[in-house]
């Protein structure tokens, strides 16, 4: 497939996706860094610490993930104040098919889900990391406020798709972190991705598979 930006096409290579596991539930009650306690001494938690403490007292010195397990078994949403929007959600763990030259480069990229793209992104390190480590296995302080709510997003979205759908990653090897930005936003924009927030203005563009 590829993407016009005015008089500049932009060609995509298909990558599939090899599911090594799915159905992962509570991936948050791994986190074992840190005590309850310990978690709520950090910034984004500080606001939790009165009602956690004055509530779940008997909790404090447990693992973080375990204490946040333990109020969800209890039937106190409370848990769901400590992780992020997409932090207690089914995942999957899964790992993008092997194109070594490719999978080591940067770029854009989007997926695909039954021939309609639903998700554009930008990869700065390499499609190896972002896919594989990152939106293919979500850690258990991914799914926390500080972790990152965009990998538990696309992975439980992706997870939920391919129980019924065909999906696949499509990426465009780039090494300009702003011309990546650009073309990023540009599909955004004009083909509006349901996973994806629009933005940007309206610009000349045609996209084919």
């Amino acid at each position: 497939m590829h993407v016009t930006i005015g008089e500049k096409r932009f060609d995509f290579q298909k990558i599939d996706i090899n599911v090594l596991e799915t159905g992962i539930q509570n991936a948050f009650a791994k986190f074992d860094k840190m005590t309850l306690s310990q978690l709520l001494t950090k910034k984004k938690y500080t606001h939790l610490k009165q009602h956690t403490e004055m509530n779940f007292g008997t909790l404090l010195s447990l693992p973080a993930g375990e204490a946040l397990l333990e109020m969800k078994v209890r039937g106190d949403m409370f848990y769901k104040q400590f992780l992020n929007n997409y932090g207690d959600m089914v995942y999957s763990r899964f790992v993008a098919a092997k194109q070594q030259e490719l999978s080591q480069k940067k770029g854009v990229y989007t997926i695909i889900v039954n021939n309609e793209l639903v998700f554009a992104g930008v990869c700065a390190t390499s499609f190896k990391e972002r896919f594989n480590q990152h939106i293919g296995n979500i850690s258990a302080k991914g799914c926390f406020k500080d972790g990152t709510a965009t990998h538990c997003h696309i992975n439980a979205r992706l997870t939920e798709a391919m129980k019924l759908c065909k999906a696949h990653f499509s990426i465009c090897p780039m090494l300009e972190t702003k011309e990546m930005t650009a073309l990023k936003n540009a599909i955004i924009m004009r083909f509006e991705p349901v996973w994806n927030l629009r933005v940007g203005k309206e610009l000349d563009y045609s996209y084919n598979y």
